[in-house]
């Protein structure tokens, strides 16, 4: 099922019939509703990763077979994982080598096929 169409808000200057409004106090109110703005999205959590084309083709793939968001591909991809790792069913440690930072000392080589 395909999501909902966004809905469409109004913009409260236009429909509110105020005439003549002082354009400072109008700057002021638009500015607040900005930043009010800005900050509700501030506070949805996001992160940014790296991934390679193969696996970002991959994951778009599958959202789009499934008719779900790529975010929820990954979600849940990370999900399986992540439930995985703690069950102690998944060894990193083969996968490890150097890593050329000073952030962190190894690095996950992936499979040829997802590079």
């Amino acid at each position: 099922m395909a999501n909902k169409p966004p809905i469409k808000r109004q913009d409260a200057f236009d429909v509110s019939g105020a005439q003549g409004i002082d354009t400072e106090l109008e700057a002021q109110l638009r500015t607040r509703e900005e930043r009010k703005a800005r900050a509700k999205k501030a506070q949805r959590p996001k992160a940014t990763y790296d991934l390679t084309l193969t696996l970002l083709d991959a994951v778009e793939r599958v959202a789009k077979d499934e008719d779900i968001s790529k975010s929820d591909v990954v979600a849940w991809a990370l999900c399986e994982f992540l439930d995985k790792y703690e069950a102690g069913q998944v060894d990193l440690e083969p996968l490890k080598v150097s890593a050329r930072s000073l952030r962190f000392a190894c690095k996950l080589e992936l499979p040829a096929k997802w590079r």
